[in-house]
């Protein structure tokens, strides 16, 4: 069955989800994301990585 859904769009996923499902998802997304590194430390990692290839 998971695998009806390996073509999906996170955004269709999303919508799948209950406004409740949602609500309890969020703020654990919101900490994940916390967690990322910004697109600008992201960008000069991949710089970095393809002068070094």
């Amino acid at each position: 069955m998971t695998g009806a859904f390996d073509d999906m769009d996170l955004r269709d996923l999303v919508d799948l989800l209950t406004d409740e499902e949602k609500r309890e998802l969020r703020p654990a997304v919101l900490r994940v994301l916390g967690r990322l590194p910004s697109q600008e430390v992201l960008r000069r990692e991949l710089g970095r990585r393809m002068l070094n290839v």
